[in-house]
């Protein structure tokens, strides 16, 4: 599959927004471009549409003062109408320090993006976190 160098964009600008309403704490803006049909399978749980991942969200919120999205090794694979997007991320910006481990940690994370009526909408996220089975560590620090 040959890039579209247009929806690339496209998806990088709406995964920047949702940065952008994370550190705002914003849920609806958060959520704006989820599909009816949006699944999330996540860390801690699994989420089958969008109020599930908004209530997951809520909960989280406490802990954060600003919540910062940092991305590294983003892929972005995208058509004129399906796009999977892969990446390492944390977040940053909790109220109370982390332990170093988890501080210093990367996530792993996909995404599908599909568009619908003209518009790019998350179908899909599957969030994880990697670790060591031998050892019981971490696998992806700093």
């Amino acid at each position: 599959m040959q890039n579209n160098e247009t929806s690339v964009k496209e998806i990088k600008a709406a995964m920047d927004a949702w940065g952008q309403a994370l550190l705002n704490k914003d849920l609806d803006t958060m959520h704006a471009d989820y599909a009816n049909e949006y699944c999330m399978y996540d860390v801690k749980e699994t989420a089958n549409n969008v109020e599930e991942v908004k209530e997951l969200w809520k909960q989280c919120f406490p802990f954060f003062d600003k919540p910062t999205v940092e991305y590294k090794d983003m892929v972005i694979h995208a058509s004129d109408d399906m796009a999977i997007v892969h990446f390492k991320s944390r977040i940053t910006g909790f109220t109370e320090p982390l332990p170093e481990e988890m501080a210093n940690s990367w996530l792993r994370g996909t995404v599908g993006y599909r568009k619908i009526d003209g518009k790019w909408q998350c179908v899909h996220e599957h969030i994880s976190f990697p670790v060591d089975c031998e050892n019981g560590t971490i696998a992806y620090a700093a």
